[in-house]
């Protein structure tokens, strides 16, 4: 399966002081389940945990962001999506940078890094939309 290549445009807001993605069109995924992420949603797109950022030392937006933003959409507080387990959300995401084609040791050290400190964030934030205004 070919896994979605949206195209993403960037939202800065300036309360969290950083750089935001979101697709003006759906995005669909075939993960083992069918997951849409909605337009308009948006996404830090790869937050990896800092103590694994120096062992991958991958930019924020690398060719496999979509996967970020499905997993940041799994792990917002969306009630379509309330019966899906946390470890279930980060297997989905591994499983998401495997269609990517993001590298075995790679996507494994991703994986164990949101497995151990993605608890703070799992269903922490409500889902946000971008507007109309400050993206290009």
């Amino acid at each position: 399966m070919t896994p979605p290549n949206p195209d993403l445009h960037t939202f800065y807001d300036e309360e969290q002081g950083e750089r935001l993605f979101f697709a003006c069109e759906p995005i669909a995924f075939d993960v083992g389940e069918f997951i849409v992420v909605p337009p308009k949603f948006l996404s830090d797109g790869l937050s990896i945990p800092a103590a694994a950022r120096p062992i991958i030392n991958t930019p924020k937006a690398p060719a496999w962001i979509a996967a970020g933003i499905l997993h940041d959409f799994l792990y917002s507080k969306c009630d379509t999506h309330a019966h899906i387990s946390r470890r279930r959300v980060d297997t989905i995401f591994l499983i998401a940078m495997k269609l990517y084609g993001v590298s075995a040791w790679r996507r494994r050290v991703i994986f164990w890094a949101v497995r151990t400190f993605g608890r703070l964030a799992f269903r922490k934030k409500s889902p946000q939309f971008a507007t109309n205004k400050h993206h290009d």
